[in-house]
């Protein structure tokens, strides 16, 4: 999967078409994104793809065709795909990050969360891959913003602690793993519903829908672009170096990020909130006459 191969295509010409065999590159540098089928994941595979990386994707129910249908909770297949690939990177996004969720079902969040986490990072070890695992904000409690990557981890509720063991199962595994934790995401979401921001479009473009709204838990939007090239920067430089009163689950209430470190490695980027979220929402406005008062 490196260097130059074949692939056919479809020549279409005046009363006829023909199959042809091309040759193309495949880049060098290979990456391995989990949950590519999700918001962040779909982010990270563009990214890589479109920066020269040979990117392969893995999801689960909605994979097929453009990913690799792999259960993460089957050690075998995770041990097939990793040690077929040979990945120099592994960028772990796929999870169960609904809060809700994971109180309802314990059991198969922590399986994936956990176990599943624990058991990629020592794959990705077996081969010398570099992990990079997505975290979370809810790992802290809310309490002392903004928050280092030296402040005591307190979560509030299970997906949070979830995430932290995960973080402890991924280190365990492998010593050289990175840990990224990320605050709440949007961007061009295949369904309004896929993104805790963009869930709350349709109740406020439309006023015969009623919303519950928390002004008490202050967040961070963050778009999925921007953690994207956050990985591969990290990737690109680690290859360099190689070296409460909201309803359900609670949720801390302002668990802001210090991303200092990362700007001290020239890693980095910050798409404007206005400007992203226009972006994200634009192809679900009914009545794009509206823009003048929603985007302006």
């Amino acid at each position: 999967m490196v260097g130059r191969e074949k692939e056919l295509k479809i020549r279409f010409v005046p009363g006829r078409c023909e199959l042809v065999e091309e040759d193309i590159d495949i880049p060098s540098r290979r990456v391995l994104v989990t949950g590519a089928t999700g918001l962040l994941g779909r982010a990270v595979f563009k990214e890589f793809n479109e920066n020269n990386w040979n990117a392969v994707g893995c999801g689960y129910r909605r994979a097929q065709p453009r990913f690799e249908q792999v259960n993460l909770l089957n050690s075998i297949a995770v041990h097939d795909i990793v040690h077929d690939f040979q990945p120099h990177v592994i960028v772990h996004c796929a999870a169960e990050r609904r809060p809700d969720v994971v109180e309802s079902q314990p059991d198969a969040a922590s399986q994936l969360n956990v176990a599943a986490s624990g058991n990629l990072a020592k794959e990705a070890a077996g081969i010398g891959a570099f992990l990079i695992y997505i975290s979370t904000d809810y790992v802290f409690d809310g309490t002392s913003p903004p928050y280092k990557e030296t402040d005591a981890p307190n979560p509030l509720n299970l997906y949070g602690k979830t995430k932290l063991e995960g973080e402890k199962a991924v280190l365990e595994n492998n010593e050289g793993a990175a840990v990224l934790r990320i605050p709440v995401l949007y961007g061009e979401v295949e369904r309004l519903e896929e993104s805790a921001v963009t869930v709350m479009f349709d109740k406020v473009q439309f006023s015969n829908k009623s919303a519950n709204m928390d002004h008490w838990q202050q967040r961070f939007p963050t778009n999925v672009k921007d953690v994207a090239v956050v990985c591969r920067q990290l990737a690109e430089k680690r290859m360099l170096i190689t070296d409460c009163p909201v309803v359900g689950a609670l949720r801390p209430r302002n668990a802001q990020l210090d991303c200092s470190k990362l700007e001290m490695l020239g890693i980095g980027q910050r798409t404007p909130f206005r400007a992203g979220i226009k972006e994200s929402l634009w192809p679900f406005l009914v009545d794009k006459r509206w823009r003048q008062t929603v985007f302006h």
